[in-house]
């Protein structure tokens, strides 16, 4: 299964902010929009970067105090952003996130994220697609014994 397949269905829609506003602003508008990362964008619309929750954290853990929501986010997000295409398939994804210890996956289509997945909703998939597979597998076995029966 490709991750296009998915976008519609388990994809969130990627917000944005600028690299300019603050830690602050970010956790607010997370927290509006219900999302745990914000892609981050320079002023010609590029993304730079993303911000989730375990930037949040990190952020607190270096200044340690409430400075640290006046922090702007150019200096504490996450400048390697680590993408998929569209056309890459569930499992290499969910294995590039584990490998790079990521659990947000912006999706790319014609240079443009199109949509982000957390690992969770990949593994939920994942899991889905594997229990599908062993009930198939669980008949088939099934219809073998009848057969040999008659």
């Amino acid at each position: 299964m490709k991750l296009k397949d998915l976008v519609d269905q388990h994809g969130h829609k990627p917000f944005t902010i600028t690299g300019e506003k603050t830690v602050q602003d970010a956790i607010e508008m997370m927290a509006e929009k219900g999302v745990s990362a914000l892609l981050i964008e320079d002023e010609t619309g590029r993304t730079k970067g993303i911000f989730t929750e375990r930037d949040v954290i990190y952020c607190f853990g270096r200044i340690k105090n409430e400075a640290f929501l006046k922090a702007p986010l150019s200096q504490h997000m996450t400048h390697k952003l680590i993408v998929a295409r569209a056309e890459d398939g569930l499992e290499q994804s969910i294995s590039l996130m584990i490998q790079a210890d990521i659990r947000h996956l912006p999706v790319v289509e014609e240079g443009k994220v199109v949509a982000i997945f957390h690992l969770c909703d990949l593994v939920h998939e994942q899991m889905g697609a594997l229990s599908a597979d062993i009930h198939y597998l669980e008949e088939y076995l099934q219809d073998l014994d009848r057969a040999k029966q008659d």
